[in-house]
């Protein structure tokens, strides 16, 4: 098949990627809370706050998506995750940050605002800012650990992800600078 086939798609993201500190902690967390809660752990690897999901792109329409956000300039500003939670709809635990700082806020905003002007369909649900650390937990009655990520995000990037039996593999297939 033509790697530009029209019918060729790619399932794809915007994300924050944290330094490698924050990573580390993150998934020390995942190991505590998965103790009490069972589920599937998130690979440190993939560890990610996910700023809008696009889902299926057709792969032609990559340079244009591209295109679409490259004029973002927004300051580079810091990520402080600093609770989890466990949502018992879809039995993810998760890390957060109360509420959605300016910051990022205006860079979701931009997002949504490039993708919809280009016409590429995304998610636009509310914007919940959380990095899955858990998938099929159950965890009712844990405590979770007070966290105390924090990262400088310096850039934000588009993310192909690639679903296999052994879970998700994700490929940065796009970076653009935040100012500093």
């Amino acid at each position: 098949m033509n790697e530009k086939s029209d019918k060729e798609t790619a399932r794809l993201f915007f994300a924050l990627w944290p330094d490698g500190k924050a990573r580390g902690l993150l998934d020390r967390a995942t190991a505590k809370i998965h103790r009490h809660c069972g589920g599937r752990q998130t690979r440190p690897e993939t560890i990610h706050l996910t700023l809008v999901f696009l889902g299926d792109v057709a792969v032609a329409r990559l340079d244009e998506l591209r295109l679409a956000v490259a004029d973002i300039s927004l300051p580079a500003f810091t990520v402080e995750i600093d609770r989890a939670g466990w949502w018992r709809h879809n039995r993810i635990v998760w890390a957060g940050l109360e509420g959605v700082p300016p910051p990022l806020a205006d860079l979701v905003g931009q997002l949504r605002e490039r993708l919809k002007n280009s016409e590429f369909v995304f998610d636009a649900k509310p914007f919940v800012p959380h990095i899955t650390l858990l998938r099929k937990a159950h965890c009712p009655d844990s405590e979770f650990p007070t966290l105390a990520a924090r990262w400088e995000a310096r850039e934000f990037v588009l993310v192909r992800s690639v679903t296999s039996a052994a879970g998700a593999a994700y490929e940065i297939i796009g970076r653009w600078a935040l100012q500093r």
